[in-house]
């Protein structure tokens, strides 16, 4: 199969503001290539140029040129990464985000003694549990952060000071049309056993970060809104299919989505 790039294209590399950065194929090889960015060089998997995630700026660069003008401060090293890495690695260095820091620590075991009252951050994976969310808002009154995993929902009605949400494998139907009305920067859909309202999915207008995943359910059309989403600047869209992700991708300049915790502590830091 072709390869939708060649050694000396250049793309825009997006950085999770908005904004991109561009990058030089430097070198290619089997699902690897060696980029150019910020003053480094990295070696990366291409998964985000077959997809068409990394936007090619110039047809034609002359790959030698290229070498000449670039001064690096690294060696490449022979381990490659992921693209979301690369990203990261090329965010940090230009000050869009600190985002080597490591994740917020979570206590493990029963969530109810694990967090005081006055906890921004809860996370609840306990499989089995049925939570009835109404209840966050009188436990915890600054609750921005919450993170749920593993168990059923006796409601939708999440307290509205909630900045960033996270439901994975949740066991009862989630509609998204009750989620609109929630402040969201930071949304994470993973793996529910049912969705509905996706029409609801063009009104999130305060989403700077998304993830969809295994909702091969969903059509091109239920996700093509996402698009018009003015501050959505990070997601990551999982509906089944390369042709059906490609087209997706092909009209967004999406980044690749920061770590959860990471990206809920910098919407609270920047807004």
């Amino acid at each position: 199969m072709k390869l939708p790039y060649r050694q000396g294209d250049s793309f825009a590399l997006p950085l999770g503001d908005g904004s991109t950065v561009e990058a030089i194929i430097e070198d290619c090889a089997h699902h690897t290539v060696d980029i150019a960015v910020a003053g480094r060089r990295l070696r990366v998997g291409d998964r985000a140029l077959v997809l068409r995630r990394w936007r090619r700026r110039h047809a034609e660069v002359h790959a030698e040129g290229a070498r000449r003008r670039t001064q690096y401060d690294d060696v490449l090293n022979e381990q490659w990464i992921g693209p979301a890495h690369a990203e990261r690695i090329v965010a940090t260095r230009l000050g869009i985000a600190n985002l080597e820091l490591p994740p917020l620590y979570v206590r493990a075991g029963t969530w109810k003694p694990a967090f005081s009252p006055d906890s921004r951050y809860v996370r609840i994976a306990e499989r089995g549990l049925v939570l009835d969310p109404r209840t966050l808002a009188r436990q915890y009154p600054m609750l921005e952060v919450l993170d749920c995993s593993g168990i059923a929902l006796a409601s939708l009605e999440f307290p509205q000071t909630l900045r960033a949400l996270r439901l994975a494998r949740v066991a009862t139907p989630v509609d998204l049309r009750a989620l609109v009305t929630l402040p969201l920067h930071t949304l994470a859909l993973e793996q529910l056993r049912e969705l509905r309202g996706a029409e609801a999915l063009g009104r999130f207008e305060r989403l700077e970060q998304l993830e969809m995943l295994g909702f091969w359910q969903l059509d091109l059309d239920d996700v093509m809104p996402l698009v018009q989403l003015p501050r959505l600047v990070r997601a990551e869209i999982d509906i089944g299919g390369r042709r059906k992700n490609v087209e997706l991708y092909r009209r967004a300049t999406w980044a690749y989505p920061w770590p959860f915790e990471l990206a809920a502590r910098c919407s609270a830091l920047f807004t």
